[in-house]
């Protein structure tokens, strides 16, 4: 009997201590561990009224503490108290919430073509919503990322305070209450995050009805003549507007005091005409398609098997919103610039300055509202060209089938290129370079570089028939158009994208910087360039010899170095800097004449004027020499007594064409020297040396013969 009743009352007190456990006490403010917030959102979670419970509980918790605390020590606790009942009591009743989404009408069995247009204006505006929700809410989870990591710099804050630390509570009541309005906002964000997902699915529902909504519409009665008159409605508005626009650019014309300020307020005017003028001449044309596509509704449902009143009508749609999108860039851009040049003026500017920049900022949202206004009836119109497409494709045989699937798709793949090309890469000084923009400085810079080839074939062919100018003058002239044609395309290259070269000041000093380090030695040997070429001291076909020992021809004069060719078909690139700061040797600078030395040797007794006679013969062999000129005739001199041979040299002037050969010309007068001195019987010494001794063992001069001839009688003959 005792047992039983030990059993039940442990049945009865069990409840009581898993409610004990499951209701721990409120977060101390002087100890809030890293967990704190599990007691509002544990693992397990808790019901509407277990949550409501125990923000009760840590109610009265802050109001104990609010007891104990003086008003110096607490001066903002009461503050800070409000905020965390606040948010909790908030967290508390959406956290339950359910998630709705926008109700939409069901789609129909049956559309007319205004009904088709209104269901596309709904998704249109369902989808312009989801779009704008969807960016805030991205911005939002931004901002909540960065709120997280202020929380966790309250946190170390809050941890490097003793719990003895009178503040320490203070910042306790700071950190729950910015974690409850960081969880409040999480909460939201997710919830936001739901229903975006629901929309999103409803959009994609609302494509896939738009896709097939032609297959379901029918016509209606008087739709034709309503669309008509909606289209002459249309035209007669945009013949107004254009009127207008005519009178006021007449008067704009007529009044000189507008200053800058007044030029951007009637450019922001102008634009506003423009765009209404676009919005009904849109319109106008989207009607005169819906008037054809009725009468082909009402005539048994599309029985026509050609249709060239819509083909025409639709090809008038598309060459006019192919026009009028590059003018709505402009559009934008306008406003883009002029809310900036707001941004950056004295919002408190009085007198008729301020007056006109108040007008500038209301014509400026009138332009937003017409934009947006333009944008729908845009989207609008190609819902409806959509339609009529896919009639005409209907109509069309296989072959024109075909081909119009296949101009459908290069104009689908067309639109994707130019908003893919126009999409921003980076901002450089606030103006967005785009691929686009890219491109085109890549084809003005190789333009550039075309025009100042073409420049210098030119100069070449003109070289060549006129003897006046030299070589070396049309080739220092095509170098010096060269670099300008090419400065100048990249100026207006990176004009073209908007670049403003007069905000480039930090950048030139940048540049000077690079120039002073890095960029040196590039600068120098540029420079050097620019010097050879305008001093000629070198020119295209000298032949240089460097203190190195390198010789060759010159070839080409570039920004970096010269290309030098040597004679053994090498091609060696020299920084132009080496001529400039080096010792060069050129052959041809002035003179295209010269004489070289030629050095030989005979043996001692050999008759010198058979020498020389001979040494002259082999000029005369030698094609390279030159013999026109009577005063440089060859010579033959003698230079040196030399150890075993009397030294000649055979001093000789050379042709213009051998000047640039010195090793084979050099060569060729050896060889027919050694070939005429052998057939005048002359010798070529090898080296001779005479040994003379002095004494030997002890015995001087002839004293020491007598030990030479003893030695010799005692050698054995030789068999």
């Amino acid at each position: 009997m005792i047992l039983r009743w030990l059993c039940c009352l442990a049945l009865v007190a069990s409840p009581l201590v898993e409610a004990v456990e499951e209701a721990p006490p409120a977060p101390d403010l002087r100890a809030l561990n890293a967990g704190w917030w599990a007691y509002f959102e544990p693992a397990q979670p808790l019901s509407k009224s277990d949550l409501k419970t125990r923000i009760a509980k840590n109610r009265d918790s802050l109001k104990q503490l609010r007891l104990g605390i003086n008003d110096d020590q607490g001066k903002n606790f009461p503050l800070f108290i409000q905020q965390v009942n606040e948010g909790l009591d908030l967290f508390a009743n959406l956290r339950d919430l359910a998630v709705t989404s926008p109700a939409i009408p069901l789609p129909l069995e049956q559309y007319s073509l205004a009904g088709a247009a209104e269901r596309f204006m709904l998704w249109r505006q369902l989808q312009r919503a989801f779009e704008l929700e969807q960016s805030d809410l991205e911005w939002q989870q931004t901002q909540l990322a960065k709120d997280r990591k202020r929380q966790a710099k309250r946190r170390g804050e809050y941890l490097n305070l003793r719990e003895a630390d009178p503040q320490r509570l203070s910042h306790g009541i700071k950190l729950m209450a910015s974690r409850v309005n960081l969880e409040l906002a999480s909460l939201q964000n997710k919830q936001k995050a739901a229903k975006l997902k629901i929309v999103e699915d409803q959009l994609q529902h609302f494509v896939e009805e738009l896709t097939s909504i032609r297959l379901k519409l029918v016509p209606t009665p008087d739709a034709t003549v309503d669309f008509m008159r909606r289209q002459a409605e249309a035209q007669s508005k945009v013949d107004l507007i254009r009127e207008k626009a005519i009178e006021q650019s007449y008067t704009a014309l007529l009044d000189e005091s507008l200053d800058s300020d007044g030029l951007k307020y009637r450019a922001l005017v102008t634009a506003t005409i423009e765009i209404d003028s676009a919005i009904y001449e849109l319109a106008a044309k989207r009607y005169q398609v819906m008037a054809i596509l009725e009468t082909r509704l009402a005539t048994q449902q599309g029985g026509q098997q050609k249709s060239p009143d819509l083909r025409e009508a639709v090809k008038k749609f598309n060459d006019f919103s192919t026009d009028i999108k590059q003018q709505a860039q402009f559009w934008r851009s306008l406003n883009v610039q002029t809310r900036k040049f707001l941004a950056a003026q004295n919002s408190a500017m009085a007198g008729e300055q301020g007056a006109l920049l108040q007008r500038m900022n209301t014509q400026l949202e009138v332009n937003d509202l017409s934009l947006r206004e333009f944008e729908l009836e845009w989207d609008k119109g190609n819902f409806i060209i959509q339609i009529a497409q896919a009639t005409l494709k209907e109509d069309a045989g296989w072959l024109d089938r075909g081909l119009f699937a296949m101009d459908a798709g290069f104009e689908q793949g067309w639109d994707q290129l130019v908003e893919w090309m126009g999409a921003t890469l980076i901002e450089i000084n606030e103006v967005p370079l785009t691929a686009m923009g890219l491109l085109r400085v890549i084809l003005i810079v190789f333009l550039a570089l075309l025009l100042s080839k073409l420049l210098g074939r030119g100069l070449n062919k003109l070289a060549a028939h006129n003897e006046v100018l030299s070589p070396s003058a049309i080739y220092t002239l095509g170098r010096v158009i060269h670099y300008l044609v090419l400065v100048l395309g990249i100026i207006i290259a990176l004009s073209s994208i908007g670049l403003d070269f007069t905000k480039f000041a930090l950048f030139a000093s940048a540049l000077g910087v690079g120039i002073g380090f890095g960029l040196q030695n590039l600068i120098g040997n540029f420079v050097s360039g620019l010097i050879i070429l305008f001093e000629k001291s070198l020119k295209v076909g000298d032949f240089v010899e460097l203190s190195s020992g390198l010789a060759g021809e010159v070839k080409e004069i570039n920004m970096r170095g010269t290309l030098i060719t040597t004679n053994d078909n090498i091609d060696i690139i020299v920084p132009n800097s080496d001529f400039v700061n080096n010792q060069v040797t050129n052959w041809t600078l002035r003179e295209t004449y010269r004489r070289i030395h030629v050095p030989f040797g005979v043996a001692y007794g050999s008759d010198k004027d058979l020498v020389k006679q001979a040494a002259l013969e082999a000029a005369d062999e030698v094609k390279w020499t030159l013999g026109d000129d009577i005063n440089r005739k060859p010579q033959v001199w003698l230079v040196q007594f030399g150890d075993s041979s009397l030294n000649f040299e055979l001093v000789v002037w050379l042709q213009a064409e051998a000047v640039k050969r010195p090793g084979a010309v050099q060569a060729a007068y050896l060889w027919e020297i050694d070939t005429k001195l052998k057939k005048h019987g002359i010798e070529i010494p090898f080296p001779q040396r005479d040994l003379h001794l002095r004494s030997v063992f002890g015995q001087k001069d002839e004293a020491g013969l007598p030990l030479f001839s003893k030695q010799c009688d005692n050698e054995p003959a030789h068999q």
